[in-house]
Formats: structure tokens, C-alpha cells, sequence
């Protein structure tokens, strides 16, 4: 930290008002630093009692920075000479705390750095760096990855540091559009309110400031050496879910989707051919939309039908033919819920596979 150049920005606080003179003494009483140039080089007595001047020591975070000097008129000295003395200290305050964070940002940047290779050799350096910042490798952890299309302001990404204000939790700015974070998870939390935990995190940070961004949570993991695997489902969400700003998502509601992606075609077509052939007994568009809404509405009924603007009724009708023509238990059973979906996605990818040809 720079005092001089501290202590010059804030001589200007004094510089509109003549009638009052602000140094900075080094610890022998010598003015290194005053609002009247004159002064400077002066030699000042640190336990001064004319009743125009104040002296204060400057302690900040249990370090001392000199003394601040103040001379003016006697009958305003003491209130004046306090506002000036405690602006100048958090003006420190703040430098310090800005150093410290870029320090540890530092730190963490390195970190993920190391996290996210594909292998890790050098584990000796990364335990390094968990000991600088106090790492708990223990906590289960979770990666936000925020996108900004605009790019994101260095600065506010430093004070980002104060906002979360967890040692447990770190961040990097992988470039200028993307803003990776591994949310630590207290223990406490119970694994089904892990998803509310975060999304009231995230909440709070588009509040603070980092609002119309793209935002994509990855698996929770408890083994560092799956941080990469965590964050790449980041990515693959980024590449493969409709993203809204604002907006959420989160990988453990798209595990259908996923490992649907992950198959090979050729299985994937071989596993559904029987239903394949089935397919023109329905409406294949219409078929896709109701199962993937039943899947983002937990199967529930009412709710879908509510979503796609049709009766209960219909709704029921539509699902009951489905599992007549397919021979699946849709509402009973998890390995009909999730054969559906499966069905679902195979068809939509076949889809837009045969449009690509198409064209």
C-alpha cells in the first residue's frame, strides 16, 4: 500500500478550506506530507498542546502509519480534527482490505488454475496454496460459473471478496467472460436444501451487482480431484440447456439430459427402435413438449397441465395413450418416468438431426 499517494487524495478533503493545515508526521515528529507545501520537512512536536493543533496516531489493522496532523481554528478543532482522523483511517482500512483481497484472489486464481487441469501432477504446490488461504478440502463444494457477455468490471470482481465473505468458498476470473465460483457448503445443511442454499446464494449476488448473467451450477463434490468434472458440467450446460439471464441452472436437474448426450447414436437407436417404429401413432412435437414439462414438474399432474394450458383431464388422456402405445408405466414407475424421458430426448435429437440433413 501506497501511503503517500493515500495521504495526497486525501489532502484534497482540507484544500477547499484555507483555514485548515493537514500533515502527515513519521515517527520523529517530521511533517513528510501536508496540504501546506510550505510546511513540509518541518519538525513538529508529537505531544504538541496548542490549542489549534491535534495530533493523532494512525493504527490500522494493529499496524502504526505516522501520525496525522491537524492545525486550524481552536474552536472547531476537535470535531473537525476527529472526521478527518477517522476518514483517514478507513480510507487505509480500505486500501488494506483491497491488497489483502487481490492477495488472496491471487491465491485462489492459482488454485482453480490447478483444480481445473486435466491431470494434476504437482499436489505438494496445491496443498501450498490451500494452506495460504486456509483451504477446507473437507466441505462439499459446488461451481457457479457466471457468464457475462459484456465482460466483467476487474474492480467489482475484487470486491466480490468482501461480498461473500467466506474463506471456504473461492473465485476466479477465468477471462473476461467467465466467472467460476466453488460455493462451499456448510455441513450443517441438509443435502435436500443444498439447491435452496445456492440459489439463495446467487440471488444475493445478482442483487449485489452481477445481474443480466448467465448463471450454470455444476455437481456438488466433496473430492477436489472432481472439481474439473464439476465445472465441465458447467459447460455442458452452458452448450446444451436453454439458458434465460438470471436465471439458474442446475446440472442435478438435467441428469436425464446428460446421460442421454452421453450415449453413443448408435445404441441409443438400437435401445429404441421398438418405439421408434411406434411413433407414428402420435404426435411426436406434442409428445416432446408434454414429457419434458411432466419431467421439469416432477411427473406431477396438475402442474403440468397447468403449464401447458390444458385440463387435468387431457392431460390424463394423453398420458394413458402413451403408455397404452409404448407399454410403459409413466405415473407408477421411476424406470417408466425415466425410459420416457429418454424416449423423448431420442426423439427430439433424431429430429433435429433430420433437419440438419434437410438442409
Amino acid at each position: 500500500m501506497k501511503l503517500d499517494q493515500i495521504f495526497r487524495e486525501f489532502i484534497h478533503v482540507v484544500q477547499e478550506n484555507p483555514d485548515y493545515v493537514i500533515g502527515l508526521l513519521n515517527e520523529k515528529g517530521k511533517i513528510v506530507f501536508c496540504s501546506f507545501e510550505e510546511k513540509i520537512g518541518d519538525q513538529v512536536a508529537i505531544n504538541e498542546t496548542n490549542p489549534s493543533i491535534r495530533i493523532y496516531e494512525i493504527l490500522v489493522s494493529n499496524k502504526k502509519y505516522g501520525y496525522l496532523w491537524i492545525n486550524g481554528p481552536e474552536q472547531a478543532i476537535n470535531v473537525v480534527g476527529n472526521i478527518l482522523f477517522d476518514s483517514l483511517k478507513t480510507r487505509i482500512q480500505y486500501e488494506l482490505n483491497q491488497q489483502s483481497a487481490k492477495e488472496s484472489l491471487s491465491v485462489d486464481d492459482q488454485l482453480i488454475k490447478e483444480f481445473l487441469r486435466e491431470e494434476r501432477t504437482n499436489y505438494r504446490y496445491t496443498e501450498d496454496l490451500m494452506k495460504k488461504i486456509k483451504f477446507d478440502s473437507t466441505l462439499p463444494r459446488i461451481p457457479i460459473c457466471i457468464i457475462n457477455e459484456e465482460g466483467f468490471d476487474n474492480e467489482e470482481i475484487t470486491g466480490l471478496k468482501y461480498k461473500i465473505n467466506d474463506r471456504s468458498t473461492i473465485y476466479s476470473l477465468l477471462n473476461t467472460r467467465y466467472l467460476l465460483i466453488f460455493k462451499s457448503i456448510p455441513k450443517k445443511i441438509a443435502e435436500r436444501k443444498v439447491l435452496d442454499y445456492v440459489e439463495t446464494f446467487i440471488n444475493e449476488l445478482i442483487e449485489w451487482g452481477l445481474s443480466d448473467c448467465y448463471y450454470a451450477v455444476g455437481s456438488i463434490q466433496s473430492d477436489t480431484d472432481l472439481y474439473n468434472f464439476s465445472y465441465n458440467n458447467c459447460l455442458w450446460l452452458k452448450e446444451n440447456v436453454s439458458m434465460e439471464k438470471d436465471q439458474p441452472i442446475y446440472f442435478e436437474d438435467n441428469l436425464f439430459s446428460y446421460f442421454a448426450s452421453k450415449s453413443s447414436r448408435r445404441i441409443t437407436s438400437n435401445v429404441f427402435d421398438y418405439y421408434k417404429r411406434k411413433a407414428d401413432q402420435i404426435d411426436v412435437d406434442e409428445f416432446i413438449q408434454v414429457i419434458e414439462q411432466l419431467h421439469l414438474n416432477d411427473f406431477s399432474v396438475k402442474k403440468t397441465a397447468e403449464k401447458l394450458f390444458l385440463h387435468k383431464n387431457t392431460l390424463l388422456y394423453k398420458i394413458k395413450r402413451y403408455e397404452e402405445i409404448f407399454h410403459l408405466d409413466i405415473r407408477g414407475s421411476f424406470q417408466g418416468k425415466l425410459l420416457v424421458y429418454f424416449l423423448a430426448d431420442f426423439f427430439k435429437n433424431d429430429k433435429s438431426r433430420k433437419q440438419v440433413g434437410e438442409k
